[in-house]
């Protein structure tokens, strides 16, 4: 078994391209709720245009349930928000946890906080 260094246990057994290849459901998941997925390794990210919570808590909550049908598992510990947009529209937005699963997720300022939090 040929070990990749950025990836979880199921992707370093499966190669990065399998796992997108066997994930790749999600992707169908994630546009049935209105939102867009970028996939790159065993990391997906979410982008939502307008947020709705309780959408995005039920879309994470689907792509959870098809995850374990297939004996993966959503790492909400590892799951970040990050808000996008002009400096105007960013303060303007009050939400700071999002329930996620049986947990909270908090949002982050930036990139190099989720990677600092993801270590």
């Amino acid at each position: 078994m040929r070990r990749y260094p950025s990836c979880s246990d199921c992707c370093t057994a499966l190669g990065p391209l399998l796992f997108n290849l066997y994930t790749a459901d999600i992707g169908t998941i994630v546009e049935s709720h209105g939102h867009r997925l970028h996939q790159y390794a065993d990391d997906c990210q979410v982008y939502v245009s307008k947020l709705t919570v309780d959408r995005f808590s039920r879309c994470v909550a689907e792509v959870s349930t098809w995850l374990s049908s297939g004996r993966l598992r959503l790492n909400p510990a590892k799951t970040v928000v990050i808000w996008l947009g002009g400096r105007q529209q960013v303060a303007n937005i009050t939400v700071g946890n999002i329930p996620v699963l049986s947990s909270t997720v908090t949002t982050v300022a930036s990139a190099r906080d989720h990677r600092r939090r993801c270590r």
